[in-house]
């Protein structure tokens, strides 16, 4: 037994637009996957990254906290601007490209403000089930 659905004009235009922009996601995901590696290789050059940062701006911090003298801030910059030139560089001369650079500046800081306060909201929504959600241990 089919049940006919219809619709009306606008309503068929957005409802095939959406499965247009459905496809065209699978589509570029699957060529990132081809081209860059899977979630998971992905999830663990993004977990570097973000731990090589965390330990540089951390380490910079902490130096610029007791640095005194215009010497000491530069001593303190120094082992960041040592990993960082070679790699501007690269970014600069175009050798290497970042996503954001493809994607736009507005588009992916709307995608971080936005997947940020969707967290934010369902972490706030949040109610506890099961003992293992009240150890305190991070979601």
């Amino acid at each position: 037994m089919t049940e006919e659905i219809t619709l009306t004009h606008d309503e068929a235009v957005a409802l095939a637009e959406a499965e247009v922009a459905h496809i065209h996601k699978k589509r570029l995901r699957a060529d990132i996957k081809a081209e860059a590696g899977d979630p998971l290789s992905l999830l663990g050059t993004t977990a570097d990254a973000t731990q090589l940062l965390l330990y540089h701006v951390a380490m910079l911090v902490s130096h610029l906290h007791t640095a005194t003298t215009l010497a000491e801030v530069r001593e303190a910059a120094a082992p960041f601007a040592t990993l960082a030139s070679p790699f501007l560089a690269r970014v600069e001369s175009g050798e290497v490209r970042l996503p954001y650079q493809t994607k736009g500046l507005e588009v992916v800081m709307g995608d971080i403000e936005r997947r940020a306060s969707a967290v934010a909201e369902a972490l706030a929504n949040h109610t506890p089930t099961t003992p293992s959600d009240t150890t305190g241990e991070s979601l």
